[in-house]
């Protein structure tokens, strides 16, 4: 079941986005009906935590949407995601001021870059596991 939400009130999961991924997104996002699947979130320290999605969900803010839809995941869903690395990836947010999406604005980069810069650092910590 999904819900509505406010944009502000998502915290991201990730530092950047790729603007390979994002001009593919734009490609085929409805600027003036935007319709897409409910965005899995999940409640981590409190934050209505963002899971996937960071590059549709900052397409659409930047479309002028104010509201998401969001499918909040339950146990049984969150099973199979590593929990402990994705409390690590809202730290670095937090500790990088990226608390919502319009702090994407300043964080677009290169799939290079991305790659570099947050792939890499995911796959470097010590809650990451193949």
């Amino acid at each position: 079941m999904s819900t509505t939400v406010p944009c502000e009130e998502l915290s991201p999961s990730q530092l950047y986005i790729s603007g390979h991924k994002m001009r593919e997104v734009m490609e085929w996002f409805d600027f003036d009906n935007p319709t897409y699947d409910p965005f899995p979130v999940y409640i981590l320290g409190g934050n209505l935590t963002l899971l996937d999605g960071h590059t549709r969900a900052f397409v659409a803010y930047l479309g002028g949407v104010d509201t998401l839809r969001v499918r909040e995941l339950d146990g049984c869903d969150v099973e199979e995601l590593n929990l402990e690395l994705y409390r690590e990836c809202l730290d670095w947010c937090q500790d990088e001021g990226v608390t919502d999406l319009s702090d994407f604005i300043r964080r677009v980069v290169s799939h290079t870059t991305y790659k570099e810069k947050w792939v890499d650092r995911c796959h470097s910590s010590p809650h990451y596991n193949d």
